[in-house]
């Protein structure tokens, strides 16, 4: 698929994901069409291991939904089944949030397994729906409390709060705050080292919380058995025993 709203780079096992519609990056159903193709493609692809996504320009990572799009706003993938690809995405995804993060854009940074945000203070990152007599729409009242706890998450969408990544870091919103001109290197040195690890496990683990946290703590054990029981006949545990007798770092191929 041709890519005309999103940038996408894969190297050394990691795919930056920019979404390009500067200067606000707001969701359009193009964004939404591109980016539902995206995840589901590198769900198979081998030279995949981590995702990045980050917004063009420096004033936004997203704005939320193009307010001048919203008689597409039907048609197309739903915001929630993207965002719910993401959660549920056998491999991570980091948000590197570069400016305002609102609406549907702070839920697609919800959506990501981790959140690396600027420190500039003008930069805030919220869910101001209520503004608009309207509510988050694409996920948000469901995973804000998981994240940040439910008294908190409700405050926070019922006065529209909108907060700076050092605000954002103190109530855990976001997992780490950069200066600006490291916010893409920071993000990037973690995505290597988390490619480093062995991918199939990776999956596990990922998959695995994400059964337990919405199906209950059963569901999400007997998820992690079956996984045990592919991974102890992987590749990847023979290279891992090997290389820990071997006293050197091992080469973990996701086989």
């Amino acid at each position: 698929m041709a890519y005309n709203n999103i940038t996408v780079e894969t190297k050394d096992f990691v795919t930056v994901v920019t979404l390009n519609r500067p200067p606000m990056n707001s969701v359009n159903i193009g964004i939404r069409e591109e980016l539902d193709q995206l995840v589901t493609e590198v769900q198979t692809s081998k030279d995949t291991r981590v995702v990045i996504v980050t917004g063009s320009g420096e004033k936004a990572f997203c704005a939320g939904m193009d307010v001048t799009d919203v008689a597409n706003i039907d048609k197309g993938p739903n915001g929630i089944d993207i965002f719910n690809k993401i959660d549920r995405s056998l491999k991570p995804f980091i948000a590197a949030i570069n400016g305002h993060v609102l609406g549907g854009g702070c839920e697609l940074a919800m959506a990501c397994h981790f959140r690396f945000m600027t420190d500039n203070p003008k930069a805030q990152i919220g869910c101001p729906e209520l503004n608009l007599g309207l509510t988050p729409g694409w996920g948000g009242i469901q995973r804000m409390p998981r994240i940040i706890g439910k008294s908190k998450a409700l405050d926070f969408i019922f006065f529209s709060k909108k907060v700076s990544g050092a605000e954002a870091l103190a109530i855990g919103l976001v997992d780490k705050v950069c200066p600006a001109a490291d916010l893409m290197k920071e993000a990037m040195n973690y995505a290597i080292a988390l490619s480093k690890r062995p991918p199939l496990a990776v999956s596990a683990v990922l998959e695995g919380m994400a059964v337990g946290m919405e199906k209950g703590i059963d569901a999400g054990l007997e998820t992690d058995r079956r996984w045990i029981e592919r991974l102890k006949v992987s590749k990847d545990t023979v290279e891992g025993m090997t290389a820990f007798f071997e006293k050197r770092e091992p080469n973990f191929k996701g086989e």
